[in-house]
């Protein structure tokens, strides 16, 4: 049994090593690609994060982003506009921005400016 526990072992370890590998590799084409989807996506949402009528999407959890998305796209979250956006895109292309948009940091927030002396 021990035996058989240090050949195991190495063999678990070298395959998620692996795993963990191949999944890196794959990381920076996939930010490309949402980098480059997302350019779309900031001509409504703002790319800083900042609040406006149109929610903020950069720094969203990918599985959260991944969900809604799917949403609007099955026609459960209805808004024309993301209607038909989420229906363009497929589930590698949901995936790659809702990665990308993850790794992107809302703007810090500013302190209002002071009151004017008059």
């Amino acid at each position: 049994m021990r035996q058989m526990l240090k050949l195991t072992v190495p063999v678990m370890l070298a395959l998620a090593s692996n795993r963990a590998a191949v999944a890196q590799d794959n990381k920076p084409d996939q930010l490309t690609l949402g980098k480059h989807l997302a350019q779309e996506c900031t001509t409504c949402h703002r790319a800083d994060g900042r609040a406006s009528t149109i929610p903020t999407i950069v720094g969203l959890e990918p599985d959260y982003f991944i969900t809604t998305m799917k949403f609007y796209k099955s026609g459960a979250r209805d808004n024309p506009v993301m209607n038909s956006v989420a229906a363009m895109l497929d589930d590698e292309q949901l995936s790659a921005l809702a990665v990308y948009l993850a790794t992107q940091k809302p703007a810090a927030k500013q302190a209002p400016a002071p009151p004017r002396k008059k």
